[in-house]
């Protein structure tokens, strides 16, 4: 199991790589002798299509485990193993899955460029990133304060209305360093205020040594060194969003990757939610 997959550069603009970026794969390698169980060997095939958590994998490894060590206690299981049926419905809110970490194919549509909410969203989120690297003791001394690039874009997605609410995913660059981010946030019908919901916003492109005075922050992504300022050049980076995700190279990798057929017995987790998780779940249930 590893913590993600291939999150940078072209790969990263794809469906899969928005998938790896925040969606570990989880390989299950089923021992010799239970392989002839055709019905354990059907039940796991099912799983492996299933909308899994954490919590089941820790379910599953408690059951490998316990019978071997009766001296654990029986723990308080939120998951399913996934040696058995899985209970249904299998959705995002019952299992408590954050929106951002939602693995169902929700409807969305790209807006068109000149739309009203892409500038005030993104100003929104460079504002709250900013707060981070300011609030924080690793970065508050050593990282600049990020601006919006205008010049770069802004693209915006729409995703279909839910519980009275609007759910917005929005890419934009930031500089210095000509950061590639997205975020997500939701738009109230009945007063048009805009909230984020993002607890943080996922890079898509390297940023190397940009963040080198605070590598081992949380909010290494969003840091671009102080010492570096008055050699800022942002040559590694598209000078525009449009070109990068509008590329035709792009399309080309997107549609060949969304032909390739999964292996059997994978399994991509879906990180579960925090028990303060935000409201956002109730939008996800009537998926």
């Amino acid at each position: 199991m590893g913590d993600h997959g291939n999150r940078f550069s072209f790969m990263r603009y794809t469906d899969v790589g928005q998938t790896e970026d925040r969606n570990p794969f989880f390989f299950l390698s089923v021992p010799a002798h239970l392989r002839k169980n055709h019905s354990f060997m059907d039940t796991i095939k099912e799983n492996s299509q299933q909308l899994i958590t954490h919590y089941d994998i820790y379910a599953t490894l408690n059951e490998i485990v316990k019978p071997q060590n009766p001296r654990i206690p029986n723990p308080h299981l939120k998951g399913s193993s996934l040696f058995h049926p899985l209970p249904q419905p299998r959705t995002c809110d019952k299992l408590r899955i954050p929106f951002e970490y939602c693995q169902c194919q929700l409807d969305k549509t790209r807006l068109p460029k000149d739309n009203e909410i892409a500038k005030p969203a993104a100003e929104l989120m460079v504002e709250r990133m900013n707060e981070n690297l300011q609030n924080t003791n690793d970065t508050s001394d050593v990282c600049a304060s990020l601006t919006l690039d205008f010049e770069a874009g802004i693209f915006v997605d729409e995703f279909s209305e839910k519980a009275n609410v609007k759910v917005y995913e929005v890419y934009y660059k930031t500089q210095p360093g000509g950061g590639m981010f997205s975020g997500f946030l939701t738009k109230s019908n009945e007063t048009g205020k805009l909230e984020i919901f993002s607890e943080k916003f996922p890079r898509m492109n390297k940023y190397g040594a940009q963040a080198q005075c605070a590598i081992e922050s949380n909010f290494a992504a969003y840091c671009f060194c102080k010492n570096l300022l008055k050699d800022v050049k942002n040559s590694s980076t598209p000078s525009s969003l449009v070109s990068t995700l509008s590329s035709v190279k792009l399309k080309l990798l997107k549609e060949k990757l969304s032909s390739i057929t999964p292996p059997p017995f994978t399994f991509t987790t879906s990180v579960p939610a925090n028990p303060t998780t935000p409201k956002l779940l109730q939008i996800l249930s009537t998926n």
